[in-house]
């Protein structure tokens, strides 16, 4: 079982190091595509956004859900609809900050974010042996995982309403009522259930490291 349980830990660590491998790979070209080098001329930016379907509403619902229940075919309701919006950014500064938060393969801070959850992983994992398995370096990096959860929700927060306030004071015509279609991650209750469970694991192995300490006092 000892054996089992040890080839599992490796395979699990060698999954977390070759995600931290290929993030740390794609990394560079990430910004050297968005940041260095974009495909956009000058200072023109390309935004991921949606915007709600202004003839959807509620009784056109009801009408799909009897005309369907009746014996028509499936229907397909559009609630919103997405695209690009090309936008003219004299600040250098604000272009970075749209490319890193609506890049449209993904926010660049989370998947710093994904690159530092697969390390931590792989040290969590790398210390844990059979017979061993509370350790003081694991403690701190389970605090670490804890905070880094927060900070992605803080994140996501904060890099929503920044969004939402630029698309908002853009001058063309039909920019308030967009959204971005950037995906920030998870929502605010998952993030702080999982940050929760985390320091609470977090506390157990620190108990666990007490015991131990003070067993080998013993013997």
């Amino acid at each position: 079982m000892a054996q089992i349980t040890g080839l599992l830990l490796k395979f699990l660590r060698a999954i977390f190091l070759l995600m931290s491998i290929a993030g740390l790979l794609f990394v560079a070209p990430f910004v050297a595509y968005h940041i260095l080098y974009p495909s956009t001329p000058g200072d023109v930016v390309v935004l991921n956004v949606r915007q709600r379907i202004s003839h959807y509403n509620s009784e056109l619902h009801s009408q799909a859900e009897q005309q369907v229940a009746g014996g028509k075919p499936a229907r397909l309701l559009m609630h919103a609809q997405i695209g690009t919006l090309v936008v003219q950014e004299p600040s250098a500064v604000r272009r970075v900050l749209l490319r890193l938060v609506n890049a449209e393969r993904g926010p660049l801070p989370m998947i710093v974010a994904g690159l530092a959850f697969a390390l931590l992983m792989a040290k969590i994992l790398g210390d844990i042996k059979p017979g061993v398995p509370f350790t003081a370096a694991n403690v701190r990096r389970l605090r670490w995982l804890a905070v880094l959860l927060l900070c992605c929700e803080v994140y996501q927060r904060a890099a929503s309403w920044w969004m939402q306030d630029y698309l908002s004071r853009l001058p063309a015509a039909g920019t308030a009522d967009l959204v971005t279609n950037a995906d920030f991650g998870s929502s605010m209750l998952s993030s702080g259930l999982a940050a929760a469970v985390l320091v609470l694991l977090a506390s157990s192995y620190q108990r666990g490291v007490e015991l131990t300490e003070e067993a080998e006092l013993t013997v």
